[in-house]
């Protein structure tokens, strides 16, 4: 047991800068669907009335449905508490996106985020250019209204996006916990 102590990384701690109420966490898990949605809507609204101090999402998802992570987006974009994504193991695809709308981006050890590329139903297949171009613009609007790199959040839309240094053409980019602190994720 003291070898696992050893290892075990040391806890996080800072200060809350928006009051001393009480700390939310969300769990976003799994698909990312409208109830999700409707979920994350009622949560925020319950944190906002109890003057929450934080609202910490606590995310393991491959990722879902883009017009109910654009709502999620937009709820935790406009909400005046101070947010934070957990990242357990993964935030893909519409978690990514999700991911990126807080207000800082915390990993464990071996998660990791991106692969935001829009798929068609069940085949895993790209959908046209028409949906990826929206994706993208919704990635990097998010990235920017965060003060994050938006070529980064991109290239997690686009295999065809080169970032020198991080990403090659031809690679949709996903990065590791490791690598996402490195580059101020």
């Amino acid at each position: 047991m003291a070898r696992a102590q050893e290892r075990a990384p040391k806890p996080l701690r800072f200060e809350a800068p928006y009051g001393t109420g009480p700390v939310y966490v969300v769990q976003v898990e799994g698909l990312i669907d409208n109830g999700l949605a409707r979920y994350l809507k009622r949560a925020l609204a319950e944190a906002e009335g109890q003057e929450a101090a934080l609202i910490i999402l606590h995310m393991d998802t491959f990722g879902g449905l883009v017009d109910a992570a654009d709502r999620i987006r937009k709820d935790l974009l406009d909400t005046p508490l101070p947010t934070v994504a957990f990242i357990d193991r993964n935030a893909a695809s519409a978690g990514a996106l999700i991911a990126y709308a807080t207000d800082r981006i915390v990993m464990a050890p071996g998660a990791s985020i991106g692969a935001a590329t829009v798929v068609e139903g069940m085949g895993g297949e790209a959908a046209p250019d028409k949906y990826q171009s929206y994706m993208r613009g919704l990635m990097r609007a998010t990235a920017e209204a965060n003060g994050r790199d938006p070529r980064i959040a991109e290239a997690m839309v686009d295999e065809n996006l080169e970032v020198p240094g991080v990403s090659p053409a031809g690679q949709v980019l996903t990065l590791s916990a490791q690598e996402a602190l490195e580059l101020g994720v």
